[in-house]
């Protein structure tokens, strides 16, 4: 994430500035906010687990990132640690949870990246918060870490990252501590089938910088010769001049608003103002021995520290600071990969411009009555298909003004099959995705010293992955998400050297799936998560000093809705002003029954392999 971003963007003009949103935060939802209180608050819900007593493992007590000092320092090696199984829960597990605890001392802090891993293996990925002269904040998230059993059954090393920088201006000390709740299984709450081994692409216990859309993230893997199933796990968070991609332009109409932003005045700035370049659209592809295997969007998460140091208090954006992963079904290449010689798997984020942090892991299923599998894939249209946007603009000819928008569209679908033979019999996988990409940038010039820069960005994607034959049990998954990022920012410079941004934030997190298997009757459920915030905030220039000179008419919102065909229901509604909670309603579940305890009610994906075992 860049460091000197918020510096940057009060000199920019509103052309440009749209491209320095942010937010974020993931706090453990059983924690209910209270109201007035200024520290971190969410809607999101806890994570259901088993009614029993977990056997705990810490990764680490306390590690203090960025100690201050006279000089600067930077904090940007990995914190390594040790890790061991549990001696008194050997597993098989119901279910498995990591837990970390965040904390930022009082003072000016910029939001930093955070990563947890263990082998190489990604286990959390989010970000800070960032603090205030008077108040340090504190949260907690969790992850799901069920489907990584395998990782977790041998002894490893592990490291935490945060990436913080100190001085004798930001000298914020940020804390962490982390350890993981393993479940034991028993007959009322029966381990799920997991991944039987999981591969991570990444070589060392920390993300990987994709600095262009060629750069990739690639590992050579030989898979067990009776592999069955293939997915992999990827996070792709936005760093320094793409952390704000969803706000960027082509190169030639940055060249037209840089010359507006010059005319208007701007050229006297402590520093010359700077674009987001590359245009607004990114997208992460997985190759497999170098031909297209998969797509995955990438949602646009904003951090805390843009725009203004006021938005996101007390309630930051959708996931910001516990990022969920998106799963891509190779199940198609199973049988392929399977031959016993070496493969590369490789991830790439098309049109990164300086660069994205990338953590991908495989998760590999096994037929533990075959030796050898074996396969092919029949079917592959994402091989030579075009994956480049469209481009189109309204951008006026008129010298004075800076008017009209630029728009840019994405659709893609494609079909990947291919077989697996199993002793019982040959099973054929379908993988089939649409997805569509549309982003709007409108600028206006509303009056004298007024400009407004308008962001809309929508993303929706299809998916189903149906296996048949053999012993699949006609096993089916498909997925609707719709995710959208809109930012309307008014620039106002007066004669005075004062300059105002009015922001309003809006974010949705849309998801359904449906899922089915073995005749059983379907298993269905929809995640909805929005979040709405608006502040205003004044800078004062004086002599190529800029301060911040306080804000006004600071608000945020955030709505959670979750439900399955299980009964489960989550609801809740969280509203705060100026910085504090000021109402916080439901969370309980809408029947007041705690949910049960093997769903995802965030969103995360999911192995589904407690189907067949548990009685609703």
């Amino acid at each position: 994430m860049s460091r000197r971003l918020f510096q940057s963007m009060i000199i920019m003009p509103l052309a440009v500035v749209a491209f320095l949103l942010s937010c974020g935060h993931a706090l453990r939802a059983q924690d209910r906010p209270a109201v007035g209180s200024r520290n971190v608050a969410i809607a999101d819900p806890p994570m259901p687990v088993p009614d029993t007593k977990p056997c705990t493992v810490q990764l680490f007590p306390k590690e203090d990132f960025g100690p201050a000092g006279e000089n600067t320092r930077m904090d940007a090696v990995p914190h390594p640690f040790s890790y061991q199984p549990p001696s008194a829960c050997k597993g098989p597990w119901a279910k498995v949870v990591l837990q970390a605890d965040f904390s930022v001392d009082p003072g000016h802090q910029y939001d930093r990246t955070a990563s947890i891993w263990l082998n190489s293996v990604n286990i959390y990925f989010g970000t800070t918060e960032e603090p205030s002269p008077n108040f340090g904040p504190s949260w907690k998230i969790e992850r799901d870490l069920t489907d990584y059993s395998s990782l977790l059954r041998s002894p490893g090393k592990g490291a935490a990252l945060i990436n913080n920088w100190t001085d004798p201006l930001r000298a914020s000390v940020i804390h962490a501590s982390a350890r993981i709740l393993f479940y034991p299984a028993d007959a009322a709450y029966p381990a799920p089938r997991t991944p039987d081994e999981i591969y991570a692409l990444n070589p060392a216990n920390e993300a990987v910088n994709l600095q262009t859309g060629n750069d990739e993230l690639a590992r050579k893997i030989t898979f067990p010769r009776n592999t069955e199933r293939i997915y992999l796990d990827e996070f792709s968070q936005s760093q320094f001049h793409d952390e704000f991609w969803y706000t960027c332009l082509p190169d030639k109409y940055i060249k037209e608003t840089m010359a507006f932003a010059m005319r208007r005045g701007y050229k006297g700035a402590p520093r010359r103002p700077r674009a987001c370049s590359g245009g607004s659209y990114r997208e992460t592809e997985v190759l497999v021995d170098g031909q297209p295997a998969g797509l995955a969007p990438i949602f646009p998460w904003v951090f805390t520290g843009g725009i203004d140091p006021f938005l996101w208090r007390p309630t930051p954006g959708v996931q910001t600071l516990d990022f969920v992963p998106y799963r891509i079904d190779l199940t198609p290449f199973a049988g392929l990969l399977s031959d016993g010689a070496e493969h590369t798997v490789a991830v790439r984020v098309r049109g990164a411009n300086h660069y994205f942090s990338v953590g991908a892991a495989l998760l590999v299923y096994r037929n533990a009555k075959a030796e050898h599998t074996g396969g092919a894939v029949t079917r592959n249209t994402l091989k030579g298909a075009s994956l480049e946007p469209t481009v189109s603009s309204t951008m006026g000819p008129d010298p004075s003004k800076v008017n009209g928008n630029v728009v840019t569209k994405a659709k893609q679908a494609y079909v990947i099959e291919g077989y697996v033979d199993t002793p019982a019999g040959r099973v054929h996988t379908r993988v089939e995705q649409n997805l569509t990409f549309n982003n709007t940038q409108t600028f206006s010039t509303v009056e004298a010293g007024a400009i407004r820069h308008d962001t809309e960005q929508s993303g929706q994607v299809t998916s189903s992955s149906k296996s048949t034959g053999g012993d699949s049990g006609g096993r089916s998954f498909e997925r609707w998400f719709d995710y959208s990022l809109t930012a309307n920012v008014m620039n106002r410079s007066n004669s005075d050297h004062r300059r105002t941004h009015t922001v309003e934030l809006h974010q949705v997190y849309d998801k359904r799936i449906e899922q089915s298997e073995g005749g059983m009757a379907p298993y269905t459920a929809s995640v909805r998560n929005v979040r709405t915030a608006a502040d205003t905030v004044n800078f004062n220039f004086n002599g190529g000093h800029v301060s911040l000179s306080g804000n006004r008419n600071q608000t945020s919102t955030q709505t959670f809705d979750f439900t399955d065909s299980l009964g489960d229901c989550y609801k809740a509604d969280l509203k705060a002003e100026g910085g504090k909670v000021t109402s916080f309603t439901g969370g309980n579940g809408c029947s007041g029954k705690p949910m049960h305890w093997f769903v995802q009610p965030t969103g995360a994906p999911d192995s589904f392999g407690w189907r067949g075992k548990v009685k609703p």
